[in-house]
């Protein structure tokens, strides 16, 4: 057992009062599964467009009380739903950086 193991967690539910209600929608191979998660963004650009995705890219911090959210994976978030295009996690497993675009 490492010296992070059970901070994440702990350290997540201290945070999540401070984070909107969210829905992560994992990807898996039998389609997608909703899990209630709690969010918040933390600031959006304008981005250089890629084919069938918006201009607009959307950073979040995303609390993880088990598996971090998958590049394949997208959030519905602040009534707007995001696909998930990079996952930085944290060390203690408490949270996720997230860049979305729009769907």
């Amino acid at each position: 057992m490492g010296l992070l193991d059970g901070i994440g967690r702990h350290l997540g539910g201290v945070l999540a009062p401070l984070f909107d209600e969210a829905v992560l929608h994992r990807a898996g191979p039998d389609g997608t599964a909703d899990e209630p998660v709690r969010a918040r963004i933390d600031g959006a650009r304008e981005a250089g467009e890629e084919p069938g995705l918006p201009g607009r890219l959307v950073r979040a911090i995303v609390l993880t009380p088990g598996l971090p959210p998958d590049p394949d994976d997208e959030i519905t978030l602040a009534g707007a739903r995001h696909r998930i295009v990079a996952v930085e996690t944290d060390p203690a497993g408490s949270h996720a950086l997230i860049q979305g675009r729009p769907v």
